[in-house]
């Protein structure tokens, strides 16, 4: 238990610097900077949980070098997966309803900061009943895009299942293609296996391969809007 609540601590500083680090430079430089900046940051979490453990140094090897390998497999994956449709259903939706647990929902939360920052009318609640009574609606060009490694977490095929039945059209993220959740699917898109168990401790290699195809997905949908407009309008905001 002692060593989960560092590597948890670890793993949600790393999530969120390695997000904003080119690939090349998590492989050089980048990655000497990296543990520096990561040690008051991680000592910041444990001290919030009063864990009593003192952060003297972060050092980071072949960890990194395997998020590298997972962003590379996740690109050469991509490769000929149905992008383009996934774009145009998200572009032209009334509403987008996110839906994942756990991790996926860490995911999820991306998602619908990405998607908002070109336009794109979304949705993420964090309770699971509460995800469930979306998808009774029977909106018009209703999109559901739900996220789940395994493809196996009840709540949110369920959730899709029902998605289905009110008539909405149903997107998955999945490393399994062979899971529950992909028959209730109308387009999926596949993320690599990072790891040879379906269900990981671990969080950082479930959210690269997301936040790629979140990137992806926001330059195709922009490419169909007026960007410019959307962005003074974001800024506005901050």
């Amino acid at each position: 238990p002692q060593r989960m609540v560092v590597r948890r601590a670890a793993e949600t500083v790393l999530t969120r610097r390695i997000a904003r680090m080119p690939i090349d430079d998590l492989l050089t430089d980048g990655k000497i900077e990296l543990q520096i900046a990561a040690v008051p940051e991680i000592q910041a979490v444990l001290d919030r949980l009063d864990s009593g453990f003192l952060v003297s140094a972060v050092q980071i090897q072949s960890v990194m070098e395997a998020y590298a390998a997972n962003l590379q497999e996740t690109a050469r994956m991509l490769v000929g997966q149905p992008l383009d449709r996934v774009a145009d259903a998200l572009d032209g939706a009334s509403i987008v309803t996110l839906l994942g647990l756990g991790a996926s929902l860490s995911v999820g939360g991306l998602a619908e900061n990405v998607l908002a920052r070109v336009g794109v009318r979304c949705r993420l609640s964090p309770d699971s009943h509460m995800q469930l009574l979306q998808m009774l609606e029977e909106a018009e060009r209703h999109v559901v895009l739900a996220f789940s490694y395994s493809g196996e977490t009840e709540e949110v095929v369920e959730a899709l299942r029902v998605a289905r039945g009110a008539g909405a059209r149903t997107i998955v993220v999945t490393a399994f293609s062979a899971s529950s959740i992909v028959g209730e699917a109308e387009i999926v898109l596949q993320v690599p296996v990072v790891n040879p168990h379906r269900y990981r401790v671990g969080l950082v290699d479930a959210v690269l391969p997301n936040l790629m195809i979140l990137d992806i997905l926001a330059i195709l949908i922009g490419s169909r809007r007026d960007v410019e407009t959307i962005r003074e309008r974001v800024e506005d905001t901050i």
